[in-house]
């Protein structure tokens, strides 16, 4: 009779350890949102370098090769 106790403890046990969740699920957890948020961060970069364009577009920073030629011409005039 006690044999078969310690067998049914066994058995109990074995069905609650493989019950829990093993590490490798938490990792995979980690590794979809690790993703997710590297994928965030490069949208965002994208946009942010998307509204440095426009912007530069409307208001460039640096003069147009137009503005550089015009600038040589005088330059050669003077």
């Amino acid at each position: 009779m006690k044999y078969w106790l310690a067998i049914l403890l066994c058995l109990c046990f074995a069905a609650v350890v493989s019950a829990l969740p093993t590490e490798s699920e938490d990792r995979q957890k980690r590794d979809v949102l690790e993703s997710m948020k590297t994928a965030w961060t490069d949208v965002v970069k994208t946009l942010s370098d998307a509204g440095d364009a426009v912007v530069n577009v409307f208001k460039p920073t640096e003069k147009s090769i137009v503005d550089k030629i015009a600038d040589g011409v005088k330059g050669l005039a003077d």
